[in-house]
């Protein structure tokens, strides 16, 4: 039988999201050491589910740890199922988790229990576990999605602590703007992105598109979570410098469009991959900016990402034939500022305005030169 179609979440729901997101993201960002980051993941995952207790299982460069959430009237013999000692840890700090399952815990007093899979990096791996009383209704596999945001934030969080490492050894110390920048334009905007499709996901009884869907946005999980490690040490990301400006762009557009349902499509011309790497990751950057404004505010049905190259500018332009911005919205959308001191970092311009017809047209402008000049340090805040 056929899921139910998924609800398209309202405004007030969209924008506690985006508050939890920046609320989370901020709290790992300040939050000092693996397990208290983690701690904070598992009990904001356990209020979530509405579960009794919340759980990290998480084997990295560290070592194997348990990370338990404040159990809600559970002893710590109605806890040994989660213990480190346990074959239930054992086989999960064993095997990474596949796919998003349930089980049911057959020691002490809990219950059914759901399983996220967590990834950090390519060395660590781990899962998220909430579990509830055996008296307590059970969840059911409709309920999973509820633990995707959560998951990212723990391998978020995992990261941040390798991070926090270089920082303190003096790696990093003199990039805290660039990676407060790019965790903002880049991250945050990724995961809200994300966390909107799940909001609509959630709804839906667990087919196989479903499967389809989050296969999709785990592979896009993954690509971010690449970046920001390149981030954090200092490196140019990854696929972009493997791959090239023009596909990178291509990839951008293919990810939106299935997070969002917003027809895509790119057109380049020749010589865009020979810009440099470090103008290249900003042009990318915007495009994520634009593209994310798109999905909030435009209510498109198509977008178009266009890159020239000539020997004198630069041009990136992003069209939809949404809403149209209006003068107000121009001034408020905070996004927008960094579209323009992007463009001005390099000695070029952004323009954000509505066309002739529907929709909104943002065309950022470059010298050809300006591959010459030095990327002066921008602070946004986080």
């Amino acid at each position: 039988m056929a899921g139910k179609a998924a609800a398209s979440p309202s405004p007030a729901a969209i924008a506690r999201e985006e508050r939890r997101l920046r609320t989370m993201t901020k709290a790992l960002l300040t939050t000092h050491g693996r397990r208290s980051s983690l701690g904070l993941v598992a009990a904001r995952a356990s209020q979530a589910a509405r579960a009794d207790v919340g759980a990290i299982f998480i084997r990295d460069a560290i070592g194997d740890d348990v990370i338990l959430s404040p159990a809600r009237r559970l002893s710590a013999a109605g806890l040994a199922a989660l213990g480190s000692t346990s074959p239930l840890a054992a086989g999960l700090l064993r095997n990474p988790l596949t796919r998003p399952r349930l089980i049911y815990l057959e020691d002490g007093r809990l219950g059914t229990a759901m399983l996220w899979g967590v990834y950090g990096s390519k060395h660590a791996h781990g899962v998220l576990l909430v579990a509830r009383r055996r008296e307590a209704q059970p969840y059911s596999e409709s309920d999973l999605p509820l633990l995707a945001p959560f998951a990212i934030e723990a391998g978020l969080a995992v990261m941040f602590t390798e991070a926090r490492h270089d920082l303190e050894r003096g790696l990093l110390a003199q990039d805290r703007n660039r990676i407060a920048r790019e965790l903002h334009d880049g991250v945050i905007q990724s995961l809200y992105g994300i966390g909107m499709v799940l909001a609509g996901v959630k709804a839906q009884t667990f087919q196989p598109p479903t499967h389809d869907q989050l296969s999709a946005m785990t592979e896009s999980l993954n690509g971010v979570i690449d970046d920001i490690r390149a981030y954090i040490h200092d490196l140019t990301p990854p696929r972009l410098a493997s791959r090239g400006l023009g596909p990178e762009l291509c990839s951008l557009a293919s990810e939106f469009e299935a997070s969002s349902g917003v027809i895509t499509s790119v057109r380049l011309n020749d010589g865009v991959d020979e810009i440099q790497t470090a103008m290249g990751r900003d042009l990318v950057q915007i495009a994520r900016e634009a593209l994310y404004n798109v999905a909030k505010h435009a209510a498109a049905s198509r977008v178009v990402v266009s890159l020239r190259c000539t020997a004198q500018s630069i041009r990136l332009e992003i069209s939809d034939d949404g809403r149209g911005i209006t003068r107000k919205q121009r001034s408020s959308i905070r996004g927008l500022a960094n579209i323009v001191r992007r463009a001005e970092a390099w000695g070029g311009t952004a323009e954000i305005s509505a066309t002739g017809g529907n929709g909104t047209l943002v065309r950022v402008l470059l010298p050809a030169h300006a591959a010459a000049i030095a990327l002066s340090a921008i602070a946004v805040a986080v």
